[in-house]
């Protein structure tokens, strides 16, 4: 039989592992805000929001980001206090789909006001947070 080596790894194996993961998370996140950028140029395109410059745009994908999870954690926060209480299942669903379309337009709408070089109109937020709504609804598991 061959020699049985040590299960652990080396100092550098370690910094190589570091590093790569690292390397990895950069990409992941990269990925998405690119996804954002990118959606959401093409929709501002598509509805004729003007900007002043591409940095206005990116600043408001870049404050976007963490405003939609906090209100994320809003939404789940709420629905599981109130969605138990419920006994029909199409109140459950109006409400949930509701609750989600407020808390998605409420982050668009405030980093559109905190971001002085790009001014978006109500209606073009309202079709961004039902896209949003939709996209979520189609990548989210069934709970119930």
């Amino acid at each position: 039989m061959g020699q049985d080596h040590d299960p652990n790894l080396s100092g550098s194996d370690k910094l190589i592992l570091a590093v790569s993961m690292t390397l990895l998370f950069a990409l992941a996140l990269l990925l998405v805000g690119g996804a954002f950028l990118f959606g959401f140029a093409g929709l501002f395109q598509l509805f004729s929001v003007q900007y002043d410059t591409k940095s206005s745009l990116i600043y408001y994908i870049v404050f976007l980001i963490p405003l939609t999870l906090l209100f994320e954690i809003a939404t789940m926060s709420v629905l599981i206090r109130v969605l138990p209480r419920l006994t029909k299942k199409w109140i459950m669903m109006v409400l949930k789909m509701g609750v989600s379309f407020l808390f998605i337009w409420i982050p668009l709408y405030l980093t559109d006001e905190w971001i002085k070089g790009i001014t978006v109109p109500l209606y073009t937020e309202l079709v961004a947070a039902l896209l949003l709504l939709v996209l979520d609804s189609l990548v989210e598991k069934r709970h119930f």
